[in-house]
This record gives structure tokens, C-alpha cells and sequence, in this order.
């Protein structure tokens, strides 16, 4: 009885985990979208470092993405650091979008204007 009570337990807490990293089922991977933008925001923040930003679609329309990065660590272990990005930063950006058409996205790569990438 003990068995199946710790293994309905490692069962129950694992759910969240499961839940929180289905990027899969968020962003369709199958797509990759880059845009010129100006990044409106960076949030050196844990469990995901998020890069907000405004770029002009194919009729000139201004649209805000929001792009969730990986982890602080993973960031830093890849050359970046909470001052990589500033407000203003005129960034070339690729994402996987997200699969409902919202203004979300699963980033990939980052080009800044002196051609350094991220």
C-alpha cells in the first residue's frame, strides 16, 4: 500500500512539470518567423528570461511579441547576461510563433544591430 501511495505521489507532483514545459503544444515548431524590432522590454527573469518587442508586419502595422527564452543559467552558459538587451535595441529576431496566432513566440535566435548574436 505505502508502494502505491509514494508512486500516486511522484505521480501528482510531476503533473506541473509536465504541464509548464509542453512548448510543443504552445508554439508551432514547424515555423520560424524572423522580424526587424525594437525590443520594448527584457526580463532577466527565472524560469524564463521573456524579450518583449515591436515589429512592423508586411502592411507596415506595428505588432508586440512577447518571447519566452530559456532560463537564466542556460542564457549565461550561451554568452548572455541581464544586460545583453536594452530598451531601444534594434534586434533581428527569429521565433517559433504561436500555434493559436497570438503575439507570443518560443525564441531561437537574435541578431543586434552590431551584428553580434545572441
Amino acid at each position: 500500500m505505502k508502494g502505491k501511495v509514494l508512486a500516486l505521489g511522484v505521480l501528482l507532483s510531476a503533473t506541473p512539470l509536465f504541464a509548464h514545459h509542453g512548448g510543443a503544444s504552445l508554439y508551432d515548431m514547424s515555423k520560424e518567423v524572423t522580424v526587424q524590432a525594437t525590443v520594448t522590454e527584457f526580463l532577466w527573469t527565472n524560469p524564463h528570461v521573456e524579450i518583449s518587442l515591436d515589429a512592423k508586419d508586411d502592411k507596415g502595422k506595428v505588432k508586440h511579441w512577447l518571447l519566452e527564452a530559456s532560463s537564466p543559467p542556460v542564457l549565461v552558459s550561451h554568452g548572455w547576461n541581464r544586460k545583453s538587451l536594452q530598451t531601444g535595441d534594434i534586434i533581428k529576431v527569429t521565433f517559433n510563433p504561436s500555434q493559436k496566432g497570438t503575439g507570443v513566440g518560443r525564441f531561437i535566435k537574435l541578431v543586434k544591430a552590431d551584428g553580434t548574436q545572441l
